[in-house]
């Protein structure tokens, strides 16, 4: 496979060509050598919600919203609290 990274800072460049140079590796083998190690430190488990979709942060993201804008609609003031409580006496 190969991949092509355009648009890299010059400084970010030197940066890991100096890397690799100071662990004896090449350009490309210290990129490939980082790229393993991120992968296998923030390995994650993919999580499935009981529709059987996987959990993204943008689908949490997404849910947050959503209860969000249901808690506008489904406020209950003060007023409303009372008269609950209220009818409950009553029974």
């Amino acid at each position: 496979m190969t991949i092509i990274l355009d648009d890299i800072k010059p400084e970010i460049l030197e940066e890991l060509q100096n890397q690799a140079t100071y662990h004896g590796r090449t350009l490309i083998e210290e990129i490939k050598f980082i790229l393993t190690n991120e992968v296998k430190i923030n390995r994650t488990n993919i999580r499935y919600n009981a529709w059987g979709k996987p959990v993204t942060k943008e689908s949490i993201e997404n849910t947050i919203n959503e209860m969000k804008a249901l808690r506008k609609n489904i406020a209950i003031d003060q007023s409303n609290i009372r008269e609950m409580r209220e009818q409950g006496r009553r029974f």
